[in-house]
C-alpha cells in the first residue's frame, strides 16, 4: 500500500489566539465544523493512551479519533482515526496555527497521511479529506464569530 498526504494551508483574518482556542478543544470540534454533527469524549482512553472523541457527521456516519499530542506553545494539534467508515488505515493527522505578521491573521495548516484500503479509492478519499474536511474546517474558522 502507498500513503497518501493531504494537506491544505490558508492564510485567514482571524486572531491566532481565537483560532487555536476553537482547533484545541478536540472534543468540541461540532461547534464549528460543518461536516460534523455532534462530538463528545469517550470515557476510556485510545490504544496511545490519548483522549478519545466520538463524532457523528451530517450524514449519520460515526467515527472515532484519538488525540495524539496537543502544544499549546506551538498550537500544533496531532490525532489518529481509530475507528471509522472511511476505508483508510493508519491515518494521522496535525493541526497548525501560526501567527502572521499582520494583526488578527494567522495560518492554518491541516495535513494528514493515511493508507486507502483500496489504491483506486484514493483519489477520492484524498479530495474528501482535502475538500470537506479541511477546506471546510478552515473556512469555518475563518467565519466563525467570536
Amino acid at each position: 500500500m502507498s500513503t497518501l498526504q493531504v494537506c491544505v494551508v490558508s492564510d485567514i483574518s482571524r486572531p491566532v489566539a481565537a483560532v487555536w482556542d476553537k482547533a484545541a478543544a478536540f472534543c468540541a470540534i461540532a461547534a464549528w465544523h460543518p461536516f460534523i454533527a455532534e462530538s463528545g469524549p469517550e470515557a476510556e482512553p485510545g490504544p496511545n493512551g490519548g483522549l478519545v472523541r466520538t463524532l457523528t457527521t451530517r450524514d449519520g456516519e460515526t467515527l472515532q479519533e484519538e488525540l495524539l499530542s496537543c502544544d499549546h506553545v506551538a498550537r500544533r494539534i496531532r490525532y489518529a482515526i481509530t475507528d471509522s467508515p472511511f476505508p483508510v488505515s493508519f491515518y494521522r493527522a496535525e493541526i497548525l496555527v501560526s501567527e502572521k505578521e499582520l494583526a488578527d491573521s494567522c495560518r492554518i495548516t491541516w495535513t494528514a497521511e493515511f493508507e486507502p484500503e483500496n489504491q483506486a479509492d484514493g483519489p477520492r478519499l484524498h479530495r474528501l479529506f482535502e475538500d470537506e474536511v479541511f477546506r471546510a474546517g478552515i473556512h469555518a474558522l475563518a467565519s466563525d464569530p467570536e
